[in-house]
């Protein structure tokens, strides 16, 4: 009966510890989230102002056409990886936490 009891109370510390990791998981991957697009906008922000100046010096200083490049990752919005790449990891972690691995 003693063992009966223990095992009840660990199996709910357990339990309580889990939910309170995939609580901190989630908080941490939307923090993660939100500081990587106010740091890609500023990027983006920074190579539209480089893109600027080169097209002023090219065609003004240099008196050459400007051909503008369009890099890709001015289209970019968020951390890299699409959706099926995210469940995978999701899984691979509630497997750690659950102790399948």
């Amino acid at each position: 009966r003693s063992l009966e009891s223990e095992l009840e109370r660990i199996t709910g510390q357990f339990q309580e510890t889990r939910g309170r990791m995939r609580e901190l998981v989630r908080r941490g991957a939307e923090r993660f989230r939100r500081v990587w697009e106010a740091n890609e906008e500023e990027a983006k922000a920074l190579a539209r102002e480089a893109l600027g100046a080169a097209r002023t010096i090219q065609a003004q200083q240099l008196g050459m056409p400007w051909e503008e490049p369009r890099p890709r990752f001015l289209d970019n919005v968020g951390p890299p990886g699409g959706r099926r790449e995210k469940e995978d990891a999701l899984q691979v972690a509630a497997e750690l936490l659950e102790g399948g691995i």
